[in-house]
């Protein structure tokens, strides 16, 4: 594996020989081109994110390449589903909460994009930095482009939950991604259909990141300027990683063969 690949995070799977993202990075040498006739479909879903969907949704229209905006409404009690829609986004309301996989397969199966990218309802105005997602996939360098945050200024958990799931990945072939549970990715639609589907809850990056290697395609990590909420230290917080704690592991023990 070459530096440049190492040193900006760019995982070929073990089959596959692809070149350095120079275009992408801005390293010396002749830019590849994009290609911009590919149809794209942002998918967002949301459960209760009426104070910052809007401003997302508002964001997301500024990125050029973006053709449609798909928010499924997971069961909110706040108004999200009405807010998402007057901001002008193509909203699906599901009557109750039944997790992030099965509203994004929702949204994959209502959308038409070639690219899914897949976002989280709370990015607000750093939604726009989405187009950095978009860059190595379109141009064809890579299959699955998954966003790193920048460093936290505080620890918001207790890493168990990155840990189960950065082992899985390296089981399954993979790299020791730097953010494995990052949910700001943008994949080719066909990759959704050979993976499975994302089933439900939070071990839909999981499963997407060791499917990826498992089936010969590649993944770059890509830094971006994004800021989400954190999930806290608290008792709600700790609920919530126990959840995604769990959620992961039925998606590893689902996906057992893949780690041999």
């Amino acid at each position: 594996m070459g530096q440049a690949k190492k040193q900006w995070g760019f995982f070929p799977s073990p089959k596959d020989e692809a070149e350095p993202l120079d275009f992408f990075w801005g390293n010396t040498g002749k830019a590849k081109e994009r290609d911009t006739s590919v149809y794209v479909s942002a998918i967002i879903p949301a459960f209760n994110e009426a104070r910052t969907i809007a401003s997302t949704i508002t964001s997301l229209k500024e990125v050029a390449g973006i053709d449609e905006i798909i928010v499924v409404d997971d069961g909110s009690r706040d108004g999200t589903a009405d807010i998402a829609r007057k901001a002008g986004a193509i909203t699906f309301t599901l009557v109750e909460n039944v997790g992030k996989g099965c509203a994004l397969e929702v949204g994959c199966a209502a959308s038409r994009g070639e690219i899914l990218l897949l976002l989280d309802a709370d990015l607000e105005e750093t939604a726009r930095e989405a187009k950095a997602l978009l860059g190595p996939v379109l141009a064809g360098e890579a299959d699955l482009a998954v966003a790193v945050f920048p460093p936290s200024e505080g620890k918001a958990g207790l890493g168990l939950v990155q840990g189960l799931s950065r082992w899985a990945i390296r089981r399954s072939g993979g790299a020791a991604l730097a953010q494995p549970l990052s949910g700001q990715r943008a994949l080719r639609r066909h990759m959704w259909r050979e993976i499975g589907g994302f089933g439900g809850g939070f071990g839909v990056e999981t499963a997407m990141a060791m499917g990826v290697y498992r089936l010969g395609y590649r993944l770059v990590e890509v830094p971006v300027s994004m800021k989400h909420r954190q999930t806290s230290r608290d008792w709600q917080g700790i609920v919530h990683r126990g959840r995604q704690l769990l959620h992961v592991l039925r998606v590893v023990i689902r996906h057992w063969r893949w780690l041999l």
